[in-house]
Formats: C-alpha cells, sequence, structure tokens
C-alpha cells in the first residue's frame, strides 16, 4: 500500500520542525507491513537517502526481546520469575545482602528491583575502555550498588536489572545471549537486517549516523557533518547486549512486532499467555491503570490496551507502538535523540486506525485518577532542590502535582515535568505518561525522587 499522503506530511513536517537528518518509519496491520521507507538522509556527510533497511541502535526496545527470552524459559521449565536470582547466578551480590536474596526475576523485568540506575552502564559510555569486559564482570561488579527504595516499592527502570537477566538467559541456556537472540528470535522472525553487534552498525554500508544540534558535551566526536554534530557512540555495548544492544531496521521491527501480536501462532515460540503476561500492567503506575509489563510501557486509550517502548542514546531516539488487540504496530527511528520518536509513531498510529488519546502531542494525556488533588500545602513537601548526575533538579507544587525542571539526562536541552499526582508520593508526567515516585527516608520526610531510574538526592 505504501504510506498516505497525509503520513508522509506529518513526517515531513516533524523531522523540518525538530530539525532531524532523518528517520525511517513501518506500518503494521494484521500480519503485513503496509508502509516502510525512510524520510530525509542517514548520512548528512554524503546525502545517503534512510530507508526502511537503513541499521540504527534500536536502544532499549531490546528489553522485550530479554523478556521474551526470559518467558521462553519460563514456558522451557527452565526459569522461575520468582526464584532469587542468586537460584542462577550464586555470585549475585549487591551492597545489601537481604535485598540481594530477594531479587527475582520478575522484579528486574518490570523495574520495581529496588536498584535503578546504579552507575555501572554510565561508566560504559564515559570511559574509553570498558570497565565491564564480560557480562559476568558486570554482576560480580554490582556487590557495590546501593538501592534507592526497598524492593518491590517503586519503579525505577534499570538497565543494570535487564543486563543480570541477560546473563542469568545464556547462564541458564548455555549458549552465549548474541548466539540466543539469533536462534531463538532472529532466525525464526526472519529479522536478516538485525545484530547483536554494535560494530556491525558502526561499520555498515547502510547505517545512520547519530547526530546532535549544539552542545553534544562528552559525546561530540569533533566530526561535522554540515551543520550538525557526528556523536560519539561507544563502540562496546555487549555487556549491555539485553538492554539497548541490538542493531536493527525498522523492517524488521515490524516483522517483530507482527510476530509479538501472534498469539494464536507466534514464530516467536511462546504462548498466548505468555505474550499477553508481557504486555499486560505488571507494576501499575498509581491508580490509572497505566504501568510497566515485561519490557513494554502500558497504556490505554477507552478500552483499548497500548504497548510500546522507546530507545535513545545520544544522537538516536526510537520508538516501538503495538495495538495487540487490533494487530497494529508503527515503528519509527530518527537520527537525532534530544527529538522523542514516540511523538511521531503517535501521530501515525492515528492515522492508521483513529485517534489514541489525544489531536495532539502538545495536549496532556488524558489518563485518568481517582487520588484526591493535593492542594499547595500537601505538595510542600515535595517542593526544593534535588541533585543528580546531571546537575540540579528543581521540583515545584502545579495543579495537581508538582513541576520538575532538570537538565537533560542525555544531550537534549533542560526540561520542563509536568505531572499528576496519582498516588501516595506517586507521580505521572503528563506528556509520556512515566511514573515518577518519591521516596522517603526513616524520618518520613521526603530524602529523593526517581526519574528514568536516576536517583534525584534533596539537597
Amino acid at each position: 500500500m505504501g504510506f498516505t499522503p497525509e503520513q508522509e506530511s506529518i513526517v515531513e513536517r516533524f523531522i523540518g520542525e525538530n530539525d532531524i537528518p532523518g528517520a525511517a518509519v513501518a506500518i503494521v496491520r494484521g500480519n503485513e507491513i503496509i508502509a516502510e521507507g525512510g524520510f530525509g538522509v542517514a548520512d548528512v556527510s554524503k546525502e545517503a537517502p534512510a530507508t526502511e533497511h537503513t541499521i540504527w541502535p534500536i536502544c532499549s526496545i531490546t528489553k522485550s526481546f530479554t523478556a521474551v527470552s526470559a518467558m521462553q524459559l519460563v514456558e522451557s521449565g527452565k526459569l522461575s520469575l520468582d526464584e532469587p536470582v542468586q537460584t542462577y547466578l550464586p555470585g549475585f551480590r549487591l551492597q545489601d545482602e537481604a535485598a540481594s536474596r530477594r531479587m527475582t526475576t520478575r522484579l528486574f523485568l518490570r523495574h520495581n528491583s529496588g536498584m535503578g540506575r546504579t552507575g555501572h552502564q554510565d561508566r560504559t559510555r564515559e570511559e574509553d575502555v570498558n570497565p565491564y569486559p564480560t557480562r559476568e564482570t558486570l554482576v560480580n561488579a554490582l556487590d557495590s550498588a546501593e538501592l534507592q527504595s526497598a524492593p518491590g516499592e517503586a519503579f525505577s527502570y534499570c538497565n543494570e536489572g535487564f543486563a543480570t537477566v541477560g546473563h542469568m538467559i545464556e547462564t541458564i541456556s548455555g549458549v552465549p545471549l548474541e548466539e540466543y537472540f539469533t536462534r531463538n528470535i532472529f532466525e525464526p522472525v526472519g529479522m536478516s537486517d538485525s545484530s547483536i553487534d554494535f560494530m556491525d552498525w558502526k561499520n555498515g554500508a547502510d547505517r545512520t549516523y547519530a547526530y546532535s544540534r549544539g552542545d553534544a558535551g562528552a559525546f561530540d566526536s569533533g566530526e561535522r557533518h554540515g551543520d550538525y554534530i557526528v556523536v560519539r557512540l561507544n563502540d562496546d555495548y555487549q555487556t549491555f547486549l539485553s538492554t539497548g544492544g541490538i542493531v536493527s531496521s525498522v523492517h524488521d521491527i515490524a516483522r517483530y512486532q507482527i510476530a509479538s501480536m501472534a498469539y494464536e501462532d507466534s514464530p516467536l515460540g511462546l504462548t498466548a499467555g505468555s505474550l499477553d503476561h508481557m504486555q499486560s500492567v505488571q507494576f501499575p503506575f498509581g491508580d490509572t491503570g497505566w504501568g510497566y509489563g515485561f519490557g513494554y510501557w502500558v497504556f490505554w486509550s477507552g478500552s483499548t490496551r497500548v504497548v510500546g517502548h522507546s530507545g535513545g542514546l545520544p544522537g538516536i531516539s526510537t520508538y516501538s507502538m503495538m495495538i495487540p488487540s487490533e494487530k497494529t504496530g508503527v515503528v519509527v527511528f530518527t537520527n537525532r535523540g534530544d527529538r522523542r520518536a514516540s511523538f511521531l509513531a503517535e501521530e501515525i498510529m492515528n492515522t492508521v486506525r483513529g485517534p489514541l488519546w489525544r489531536d495532539s502531542t502538545n495536549e496532556p494525556l488524558p489518563y485518568e485518577t481517582r487520588y484526591p488533588k493535593p492542594s499547595a500545602s500537601d505538595l510542600a513537601e515535595y517542593e526544593g532542590n534535588y541533585e543528580f548526575r546531571a546537575g540540579t533538579a528543581e521540583v515545584e507544587a502545579g495543579e495537581g502535582g508538582v513541576v520538575i525542571k532538570t537538565p537533560s539526562r542525555l544531550d537534549g536541552p533542560p526540561v520542563s515535568i509536568v505531572t499528576t499526582q496519582v498516588g501516595p508520593d506517586t507521580f505521572m508526567s503528563q506528556d509520556q505518561g512515566m511514573s515518577i515516585p518519591f521516596v522517603r527516608g526513616d524520618s518520613g520526610r521526603v530524602v529523593r525522587f526517581l526519574n528514568g531510574g536516576y536517583s534525584y538526592e534533596r539537597v
């Protein structure tokens, strides 16, 4: 079928308004890819066009692959979601020995282990030589990790947890994770553009570059393509393969979407029950009905469940969105990291099946909560300055929640996050529906909040 004129106009407007060199988009309907292609360029210096087969780091979309692999082992009886991680990895330790014994695969897959971002992955991005050359060395190094909250208590995005699950998969299966993904997902689904080696992207003939404008900070490669900064990404992402190391095309991820929505006979080899479990809320965000599954964010448009996952690195933004009940999906990749591919995916999805929840991504998401609207005095205890690795965030009382003014975690400008309170000490962003919990210390005073896995410590 190809893209409609409206869809082409939406993509061209989006990349033009946001100064994005290139994007790739695919649309799934039923068991077919009904439209796929590229817009703009993947390589500014050569004016090489982006296509449906151009290779991109898919970043955290990888997490659903890890969850699929874990559920395959569950179905084969080799893994229990609720057995301690130490059952499978006896050397796994955190600073807190008691918490170490409580860690399970389920807690890691739904990001409520209490670990959040421990700083180990940040070191691999920032240091010229990977300090954790194997996944085993990473897991062993987690004995320095401190908890942000009690296990099971709060949502905090945790790449190190997914990395640990990746090491569990290869330990239990007896084959390297790279081989496991290839043998059990790529080959059955027919993902011929996909690879588990980051260098396959860097050395590929048909690949996108990662771009930034202005100041790319530590990620500035020193190379320029026209007016764009070429972002420097490390060569070695194998340690964190299970969190965000797959490289692929929108064509292949569209094929993966079809397999992920094939409840009756999926080439992923999973039952409908396992697929549905992954794509259902496993950790709720307050009382909204929204939350996180296993490797998927879970949203609602009325009574229709929408699942998806974003991915981001400096210079790269990706998004995969699916409506399993309608067998409809949209995949979007862009080569500017500070421009959200999720917003473009949402606009495209609206043209495929009608509006999801809002006419414009500038409008707040219409999630609902029965939590009492907080007063200014209720919100006063959250106000103040909070320090995290990228600087200082300021929390102020807003209308029905708090407003968080914070530096970007990657390569973008400072952001202002408007939230709604949806539960005790729990807030949700109005633009993307992400959970932001506040944590109290032993005295009962608010001591930190958690956002994107990072701990923001009260000054």
